[in-house]
């Protein structure tokens, strides 16, 4: 089971989603805790907030694989969350 102190010490670190033209590479802006636990011994419920360059274009929503250098491969169902002219915001939410 993936928990939040999985991700905290990757702050800042880049995820990467292969494609088969090229690679996307997110960045873990921010880890969040959402409240607590539903019941004694389930995870404790959290988000990931990611940027990623706004020029790729915007990701649908869906499961993507990403990877890391510390973490290796992760699949996570990602969702726009927020889009300017640079940055394009992606959540990640683990109840």
């Amino acid at each position: 089971m993936i928990t939040i102190a999985e991700f905290e010490p990757l702050l800042n670190q880049p995820f990467k989603i292969q494609f088969s033209d090229q690679d996307l590479v997110l960045e873990l802006s921010e880890v969040k805790r959402s409240g607590k636990p539903y019941k004694e011994g389930a995870r404790e419920p959290f988000s990931l907030l990611f940027n990623a360059d706004a020029s790729r274009g915007i990701l649908r929503q869906g499961n993507y694989h990403l990877e890391n250098k510390e973490m290796g491969k992760q699949s996570m169902f990602l969702v726009p969350v927020g889009v300017d002219e640079n940055i394009c915001q992606y959540e990640a939410i683990y109840n």
